[in-house]
Formats: C-alpha cells, structure tokens, sequence
C-alpha cells in the first residue's frame, strides 16, 4: 500500500509513525515545514524558554523509521481519480491519502488585525513576536498595556507566561515601567469557554492575582499601529496578540466537488474518517466530536493506521469511537489546572499534571530519552539553550 499523508502537525506526524510501526507499504508524509511545531509548549517558547521545546526536527522523529518519506513541499490540488496529490514541486500518487492540514488563523474581518497584530501559531510568529519585546526592551519603551486578544487556553497560557517575563525582564534590566500590564480580552461571557465554568472562575481568579485585567463579553473593534479598540474604547499599545479565531485550512473549500463541508468549513467524513473514496480527513480539519485538540488528532491518526492495517489484512473494519481527553492550562510557573470527567486540579498539582502531559505527548513522538530531554528544555532560558 502506497500512503500519502499531507500535513505535519500532530495528526500528520502521528499517523505516520503508526503506520510505520505496522509496516504498512510505503508512507510520504508531505510537510511545508521540515520541523514538528509542539504548539503545546508555544506560549513559553513566545516568553524567552528554550526553542528545542517547541521545534523537533522532522528528520529526527523519523530516524528510526526508514519505511517513512519526508518530502518539503506544499499540497495545492487533489485529483481523486487519478489518486494523485499535486504539490508545488511535483506530483504523489496515492493508494490511500491522510489529509491532516490543520486549522489556519482567520480574524474575522477586524479591521486592521492582520496587518498590525502579532501571534504565536508559528515560528515566524513567534520571533516576529520576540524581536518586538526585545526590540522595546533595547529602547526601553515597553507599553503600558499588552493585549491579548482571546481567552481560550492559548491566550491564557500566554497571559501567565507573558506576565511573569515581562517583569522579570523589567526588573534584570532595570527598566523603569512598574505599571507595565497584560490585558487578555474575550467576546464571550467567560475565559476558557469550552472548558467547565469552574475552570474559568478558578483561573479567572488566578489571573487576577497575577495583576492580569482580565474583559469579558469585550469584542475587539479595530487595531491600528499603536491603539486598539475595544466596545467602543482605545487602548493605547503597540502590542497586540491574536490568540483568537481559527478556520479550516481553504484547501478543503477549494474542492466542493470532493469534499462535504459542514456549515462551519469543516468536513463531514463517516465512522471510519474517510471524506471519500480513498481519502481519509483526520484532525482538525473534521467535524468529528471533540476534533480540535492535540489528543484527539493523535486518536484519529492512531485509528487510521489499525484500519489501514485491517484493510490489508482482510480483517473486518471497526468505527471510529470519539472520547474526551483530559484538558488543561498552565499560568504562570509553578501554577495550573486540568480536568477531565468533571474531576479538576489546581494550583502546584494542577501544574504536576499539566506537565506530565506535555511529557506523554512529547513521547506520542520520540523515545522516552527524547522526550524527557525536550521536557526538561522547558526549564532551560532560550538565551542559555
């Protein structure tokens, strides 16, 4: 069996290392990148830790796995009854194609926010992002005010991590900016809207000890270079980060003829995750149950795999069980919450759990060595790395 998987993220990356594991034919994972981004661990790569945390080599997750092809390139089209995958630099010929795309950032029309607004999704984000902070640092011009717009587990994460750097960072270099503060801005009534109203009151009440303003039901208007306005009132800053709005990657919209999108871009797929014939959607970029999340992608591209291998074994097929994954949010070091099942942690153990997530994700990846080694990068400054 010939296997082409397009996307190198958390699906992508999973799915062909449990098809390797199962020796099933040859496997061409295509990726516009030539590293893995573990968006798990952004918010702290953002706030001066280690980039060995966040970036793992492509080459180096697969060393040991000489069934499986990394090819640079970008997927552009899909000809289903050729059963090839057209990239920028050449075409794939597929058996059996894993789209795993992964979402990509919209801003929902806000005036402004694309051109002046920073982010952390990707590397060029995140160091277009410490350039700035460095940059401000240098000239000693911090703002006033740091906005982070979207309370959903990202921009908390960051608002902690960012909190704590930029007083740390105040205080090494003697800057005189004591009033110096980060604002998280959300249009829903409460943080952390898709996890429990108990995490959002526990971690609203965290971030508010942090000295962290924390404005619900607060939608964002307008950026402009050094103002943004939200419900009607300027904020004056020059740094603005969009944690915010995600969509669907707009290769699925480019093929209607294909693929069945769901009223919110994502594509309908049936109990085994194939969109059509021969062509299976994992991660992100489905509607399935709980789709969105790392672990939930990691599932699907782990069910790909065994019913790739019942296919070749002429073994009846099983559908695909969606189930929820424990959930959880660091702020600031030392300090966390997880849930799962209506069971939460908070606090030093909230914090224990989180990281040992982090731990067993990295491990979905590399050796358990590895992985312990790219955990511990976490406590390494990236100036020290």
């Amino acid at each position: 069996m010939n296997v082409v998987i397009v996307g190198g993220g958390f699906a992508g990356v999973k799915a062909a290392l449990e098809l390797s594991k199962r020796h099933i034919g040859r496997i061409t994972l295509i990726s516009d990148e030539d590293y893995f981004l573990h968006h798990a661990t952004l918010y702290a790569t953002a706030t001066g830790k280690s980039m060995a945390e966040s970036v793992i080599p492509l080459k180096q997750i697969f060393e040991n796995h000489p069934n499986v092809t990394v090819v640079h390139d970008k997927a552009t089209s899909i000809d289903p009854t050729r059963r090839i995958i057209k990239g920028a630099k050449k075409q794939y010929h597929y058996d059996k194609v894993i789209m795993a795309l992964g979402s990509v950032t919209t801003y929902f029309g806000i005036k402004g926010m694309a051109e002046h607004c920073y982010g952390i999704k990707s590397l060029e984000d995140i160091k277009k992002f410490q350039n700035h902070i460095h940059e401000a640092v240098v000239q000693n011009k911090l703002d006033k005010d740091y906005v982070i717009i979207g309370a959903g587990p990202t921009g908390v994460e960051l608002a902690g991590a960012l909190c704590q750097y930029l007083h740390s960072t105040i205080k090494l270099h003697r800057l005189n900016h004591s009033n110096t503060r980060v604002t998280l801005v959300e249009a829903a009534p409460r943080i952390l809207p898709r996890m429990s109203p108990t995490a959002s009151r526990i971690v609203g009440r965290r971030l508010k000890k942090m000295g962290i303003r924390v404005l619900t039901n607060h939608k964002v208007e307008a950026l402009d270079d050094d103002y943004i306005l939200v419900e009607g009132k300027k904020i004056d800053t020059k740094t603005a980060i969009w944690t915010s709005g995600v969509a669907n990657n707009p290769f699925f919209s480019k093929h209607p003829d294909i693929f069945d999108l769901a009223p919110n871009g994502r594509v309908n797929v049936d109990e085994y995750l194939q969109a059509a014939k021969n062509i299976y959607v994992i991660g992100d970029n489905n509607t399935v149950k709980y789709s969105g999340t790392a672990w939930p992608a990691m599932a699907q591209a782990s069910f790909v795999a065994k019913h790739f291998s019942r296919i070749v074994t002429k073994r009846q097929p099983k559908p695909f069980r969606p189930r929820s994954y424990m959930s959880g949010v660091p702020v600031g070091e030392g300090w966390g919450y997880v849930e799962w099942l209506g069971v939460y942690a908070a606090g030093k153990f909230g914090a224990w759990v989180r990281r040992q997530m982090e731990l067993a994700g990295y491990r979905q990846f590399v050796s358990r060595k590895k992985a312990k080694e790219l955990w511990r990068a976490h406590n390494i400054p990236e100036i020290d790395a």
